[in-house]
C-alpha cells in the first residue's frame, strides 16, 4: 500500500460540494468553523469529529455513521501504512543478522518481517529501535569507526551475555582469593586441551564471584570482551572468539579481570577494536594483564633486545618456558608492542581458538 492510494474523507467532501454547487466558504459557514478548518479537512490534515460528522450528515443528507466510518478507515489505513513503513525501516537494521541469531536459538526462526522485528525487540527488552541509542550510550562513550559497525548487533551480543549471567549462580566476589590463585589461571594457558582449560576457567571464576560467558562474536561489532558488575558481589566477563586466537582470548580475559579488580563498579567495560571507556583505565587493565601473564621487567628486556628472525623463535620459547606461559601468549604481546613490524614469522607458535 502506498500513501497515494489512501483516499481521505476530504475527497468525498470535495465531490459533494461540487455536486451541490457549494464552496468551501459555504461549508465553513454551515459548520460554523473558519475556512482554514474546512480546507484542512478537505486536504486530509484535519480530523472529522463526531460533532462535525453529525453536521455533515445533515448538510449532505448522509448519516453521521457514514462520515465516522470514512474517518476511522482513513486513520486506520494511515496507521497501518506508518506501521508498515516503520517495520521496513527496522527490518533493514536486523535483516543481515536475524538468521544467525535464530540459528543460535536466541530468537525463533521465521520468514515474516514483522515477526523478526518483534522477536528482536522482545529479546532486547526494548519497545522500539530508538531505544538502541539509549542502550548503546550505556556501554560505549563514543561512536565506533569500524566499517559497517552495527549498534544493534553489539547490543544483541551484550544482551546474550547479560541473560546468561542472570542464569548462573556464583559465590561472592573474592578479590583476595583471585589474586592468591591467579597462577592457576596462568597454568591453564599451557593446556593442549583448550576447551577443558576454558571449562576449568569458568569454574574458577564462579568460585570467585564471576560469571564467565563465551559467545562467538557477531559480524560488524569487532567485539573482544566485556566486564560488568551484575550485583555488588557478582560480576560478569564475556569473551568472544575475535581473531580466533588462543592468545587473544587469554589476554582479553586477564584484561577484563583487571577492570573488575581495579576499575569502577558502576562502569561497563567493553573492548572492540576501537571502543574503549577510559584510556587510563585501559592502561591499568593492560598493565595488570601483562604483569600476571609474564615477568614485566624481563619482558621489557626481551622487547629491547628483540631481532625479528626465525632464530627469535628460540628466545620466545625460552622466555615462555621461564614464565610458565604458553608461547603464543608471548607472541601476542609482541604483536601488540611491535605493531610496526611484521611478525608473521612467529605464526607457527599461535593456536586457533574455537568455541
Amino acid at each position: 500500500m502506498n500513501r497515494e492510494d489512501i483516499i481521505f474523507p476530504g475527497e468525498t467532501i470535495k465531490e459533494l460540494l461540487e455536486e451541490n454547487n457549494l464552496t468551501q466558504d459555504d461549508l465553513a459557514r454551515k459548520l460554523r468553523v473558519n475556512l482554514k478548518t474546512v480546507n484542512e479537512m478537505i486536504n486530509g490534515k484535519g480530523v472529522i469529529t463526531n460533532e462535525t460528522a453529525f453536521k455533515l450528515g445533515t448538510i449532505f443528507d448522509l448519516p453521521a455513521s457514514f462520515w465516522n466510518n470514512l474517518e476511522f478507515n482513513y486513520r486506520k489505513k494511515l496507521k497501518d501504512l506508518e506501521d508498515e513503513e516503520k517495520i521496513n525501516q527496522e527490518y533493514e537494521l536486523i535483516k543481515d543478522i536475524y538468521n544467525e541469531i535464530a540459528n543460535r536459538n536466541w530468537v525463533p526462526k521465521t520468514k515474516n518481517k514483522k515477526e523478526k522485528v518483534d522477536n528482536i525487540k522482545r529479546y532486547l527488552r526494548i519497545p522500539d529501535f530508538e531505544s538502541i541509542e539509549d542502550e548503546y550510550a550505556k556501554i560505549a562513550c563514543r561512536k565506533s569507526e569500524i566499517k559497517n559497525f552495527s549498534k544493534v548487533n553489539l547490543i544483541l551480543w551484550v544482551q546474550y551475555a547479560l541473560r546468561e549471567a542472570n542464569k548462573i549462580e556464583t559465590k561472592n566476589f573474592d578479590k583476595d582469593n583471585i589474586n592468591n590463585s591467579i597462577e592457576k589461571v596462568k597454568k591453564l594457558t599451557l593446556y593442549e586441551d583448550q576447551p577443558k582449560a576454558r571449562e576449568e576457567l569458568k569454574e574458577w571464576c564462579a568460585q570467585n564471584g564471576i560469571v564467565l560467558v563465551y559467545n562467538k562474536q557477531l559480524k560488524n561489532t569487532a567485539i573482544q570482551g566485556i566486564a560488568k558488575w551484575i550485583t555488588p558481589e557478582k560480576a560478569l566477563i564475556a569473551l568472544s572468539d575475535r581473531r580466533k586466537r588462543v592468545d587473544t582470548f587469554w589476554f582479553t580475559f586477564m584484561h577484563e579481570l583487571g577492570h573488575l579488580l581495579y576499575g569502577r563498579k558502576k562502569e561497563f567495560y567493553i573492548e572492540t577494536e576501537d571502543i574503549t571507556i577510559s584510556q587510563d583505565e585501559e592502561e591499568i587493565a593492560n598493565d595488570y594483564a601483562i604483569r600476571k601473564l609474564v615477568n614485566k621487567r624481563k619482558y621489557n628486556e626481551l622487547l629491547k633486545n628483540i631481532i625479528i628472525s626465525q632464530e627469535m623463535k628460540k628466545d620466545i620459547l625460552e622466555f615462555a618456558n621461564s614464565n610458565s606461559i604458553a608461547p603464543d601468549i608471548v607472541v601476542g604481546l609482541l604483536e601488540h608492542d611491535l605493531q610496526k613490524y611484521d611478525l608473521k614469522v612467529f605464526n607457527s607458535l599461535t593456536r586457533k581458538l574455537e568455541f
